[in-house]
């Protein structure tokens, strides 16, 4: 369907957002150590640009088990929680952009939005919405600190994915947590890595969704007469 649904909005490959090739091998503890003085002093490189402001995301549910090992590790490093879902943040965008399955999925999505909006399919469109729900919840109304252009790359994935912003940053924080050398093992291997797996086939069985919603557009605007009839 052409090119011109390519987006040039925020890349999601870690080597965008830092400098450490390895930070998807890093421990939980590891990345604390590596982030922790810049998060200390965000709120002076926050002055003059926005993206790096600090934000809040709410939720309204999340993975059992996330609040209470999120605490546990704030309490066993020293260190707030707020402090710690900022410093987890850059290894959850490293993660979501190492996932090549995502990257490929958002292509063709923005493609074929683009095809429906011009031949006039918004139901297609309308079609494709928020279907992730974690494996198990926890039914706590709570919020995330997190950076402003961390909740802005979730967001441009948000709708390809059909999983809402605040659901994929608490997904990533479960991801992190699985790295953690110490502490929360029970909690981590019956609850969070169960919930980074069913999201990982989330995504592969999205990509069939995103596919078929290409299939859809194309089928129709070729019976409408909107491509050649020789168009493949």
């Amino acid at each position: 369907m052409g090119e011109k649904g390519k987006k040039s909005g925020v890349s999601l490959r870690p080597t965008s957002f830092t400098s450490d090739r390895n930070l998807l091998e890093a421990s939980m503890e590891d990345v604390v150590s590596l982030y922790i003085d810049k998060e200390k002093q965000r709120h002076k490189v926050a002055k003059d640009d926005e993206n790096q402001q600090e934000c809040v995301v709410s939720c309204r549910v999340v993975p059992t088990g996330l609040l209470m090992a999120l605490d546990t590790q704030a309490d066993r490093l020293g260190v707030s929680r707020s402090m710690l879902t900022r410093c987890l943040s850059h290894q959850v965008m490293a993660w979501y952009g190492s996932i090549q399955r995502i990257n490929d999925l958002v292509e063709v999505f923005g493609i074929t939005r683009n095809a429906a909006n011009d031949f006039g399919y918004p139901d297609l469109y309308d079609s494709m919405v928020p279907i992730y729900e974690f494996v198990n919840t926890s039914p706590k109304n709570t919020t995330f600190r997190t950076i402003r252009w961390v909740k802005s790359g979730l967001a441009q994935i948000s709708r390809p994915l059909c999983t809402a912003t605040n659901t994929l940053l608490a997904v990533g924080y479960c991801f992190s947590l699985t790295k953690a050398v110490e502490g929360g093992r029970g909690t981590t291997e019956k609850y969070l890595t169960a919930e980074v797996a069913k999201f990982l086939e989330h995504v592969e069985e999205q990509f069939i969704r995103v596919s078929g919603f290409h299939d859809l557009v194309r089928r129709r605007a070729k019976a409408e007469g909107k491509f050649p009839e020789n168009t493949p």
